[in-house]
């Protein structure tokens, strides 16, 4: 499992074999931009930087389907840019609702709670 509280634990750490959960880019970003405007979102600069965000994670990590521990790193990796409120602005609908949606990824474990309609 990802430990969060270490210094550049993430992304910079050597991809995993994921062999089963191979992502190839190249193929993901020929169906991001056509989700992008079906969504209604423009793919600016920083929504791409986020994007990558996660398609490095699911490279690195252990345990890919922990939206909490996802959220976690990615409030840290943006902080200086505002953190989750920043991501919030980017992906109203949710950040990694909206990224896994755009980039076709599956679905994480607690993406939504529907209890308190939470979207991570």
């Amino acid at each position: 499992m990802l430990n969060v509280q270490q210094s550049e634990a993430f992304p910079r750490k050597q991809p995993r074999n994921h062999q089963s959960r191979s992502i190839n880019r190249s193929e993901r970003y020929q169906g991001i931009e056509q989700r992008a405007k079906s969504m209604g979102l423009e793919l600016t600069e920083e929504r791409l930087e986020a994007i990558d965000f996660v398609l490095d994670f699911y490279a690195h990590c252990e345990d890919c389907r922990n939206a909490r521990q996802l959220m976690k790193v990615m409030d840290q990796e943006f902080t200086d840019k505002g953190g989750k409120k920043y991501l919030y602005r980017l992906f109203p609908a949710g950040p990694l609702s909206q990224i896994h949606e755009l980039t076709n990824l599956p679905d994480l474990g607690h993406q939504t709670d529907q209890g308190f309609g939470t979207s991570y």
